[in-house]
């Protein structure tokens, strides 16, 4: 038996004969409640009667009674409001407040039938197991969905935005910054590219805004590229460099080691991208600033559109010549921060100052920006799903790591749908 059977079972109701607590009393359910998907009892806001008194509150689900103790709820006030323990087998009278917790039992009142019609379905040897049935699904009950997705997908990137607001005194400028750089490092140097910009304080490089020499000599002096002199530029940003170090009294300067280049293009190099990550800190200061200010998601992209200094044009290290003229960022790229940055940006600043209007419009930018194409896009474009902006392919990819790869059918309003015809 698994618990998410039972809460299949407590959704649909799917139970024979009269329901009746461990006591002999009858149970009759008004309303079942909405399935919590976060910490706490499994369903809220439920109403049942038992005999004739009509009780409001929580329910909680367990394949043992005696779960509730080894789950540790006697130490949790939330379980304070439960209204009806459901078991599917009662091994231990549980009290609260030194009474007993009415208790449903459910291995008596439930169809085999039910119990195996469920696993079918859940088993399936299926990355998304509704595959099948969803040209069966509305276009309507599918865009709600995706909607749900999007703002639970821009909530948990909120959450990296709301520690860096708390460890940076809600300094968005500096906060705008770092979430920048860690997104400039992909998945590859996120954390090399974070830890120099750590390092490197925004307010030092404003201060030096104008000056590209300057501002390439910080970075790459942060991240640890200029301990060697292979030529004349990069003897240039040294001696720049250590004029600044002392300056600005910067510590806890990385090493080349640190970073990687392996099985890698030299566009995506890290040295390209520091240079790029340079570039549009000089074209776009005070970044966040403008962000707030914008309206039209246009405008939000222009911020976007910058050049490397000359000599990222033609290398892609210190000393190793390009055979094509590049260093620009692809669009593709582009969007990527776009939307793992500046969305969620958008996204937590509405959170934080109760404005709904930072969050619309971190929406309409995700709606103009195409869609992104990965190795989960691609599995929902083979079920005929394909997404067709990325707040599409958010919401998809969304459901997908949260939902479909889990199996969490019963948290998913799809999945409800389909296992409850």
């Amino acid at each position: 038996m698994d618990e998410q059977f039972l809460h299949y079972i407590w959704i649909f109701q799917k139970l024979n004969g009269k329901p009746k607590t461990t006591c002999g009393q009858e149970v009759s359910v008004i309303n079942q409640g909405n399935h919590n998907q976060n910490s706490g009892p499994d369903f809220e806001d439920a109403r049942i009667k038992i005999s004739d008194i009509e009780w409001a509150g929580k329910i909680e689900i367990h394949i043992n009674s005696s779960d509730w103790h080894a789950h540790n709820h006697h130490l949790d006030k939330a379980y304070k409001s439960v209204i009806l323990h459901v078991v599917w087998n009662h091994d231990k009278e549980v009290l609260l407040d030194g009474s007993p917790i009415p208790t449903l039992e459910l291995k008596h009142l439930i169809n085999q039938d039910e119990y195996e019609k469920y696993h079918v379905f859940i088993n399936q040897k299926k990355e998304i197991l509704c595959q099948d049935q969803l040209p069966d699904i509305s276009t309507l009950s599918f865009t709600n969905l995706l909607d749900r997705m999007m703002v639970e997908r821009l909530k948990q990137k909120a959450v990296e935005i709301f520690e860096l607001v708390e460890l940076k005194n809600a300094d968005w400028e500096e906060v705008t910054y770092l979430s920048l750089a860690r997104n400039f490092g992909f998945s590859v140097n996120k954390e090399p590219f974070f830890n120099m910009a750590s390092s490197l304080p925004h307010k030092v490089i404003s201060k030096n805004i104008g000056n590209g020499q300057a501002v390439e000599a910080l970075i790459f002096g942060q991240a640890g590229f200029l301990e060697d002199e292979t030529e004349s530029y990069q003897r240039d940003l040294t001696s720049e460099y250590k004029f600044l170090k002392r300056k600005f009294q910067l510590q806890g300067k990385m090493t080349k080691a640190m970073w990687k280049f392996g099985r890698m293009r030299p566009s995506n190099f890290p040295t390209v991208r520091l240079a790029q990550f340079a570039a549009l800190i000089q074209q776009s200061d005070r970044l966040f600033s403008k962000l707030i200010e914008i309206n039209d998601p246009g405008q939000v992209l222009a911020q976007f559109e910058f050049d490397v200094s000359d000599y990222w044009i033609h290398h892609y290290d210190f000393g190793k010549i390009r055979k094509k003229k590049g260093g620009s960022m692809g669009r593709a790229s582009i969007n990527v921060i776009i939307i793992n940055t500046i969305t969620p940006l958008l996204a937590a600043y509405s959170t934080y100052t109760d404005n709904r209007s930072f969050m619309d419009k971190a929406i309409r930018l995700l709606e103009v920006l195409p869609a992104e194409s990965n190795s989960i896009t691609k599995k929902w474009t083979a079920v005929d799903r394909e997404p067709k902006s990325a707040f599409d392919s958010q919401s998809l990819i969304g459901l997908y790591k949260n939902y479909c790869s889990k199996r969490k059918c019963l948290n998913c309003s799809i999945g409800v749908e389909i296992l409850g015809r």
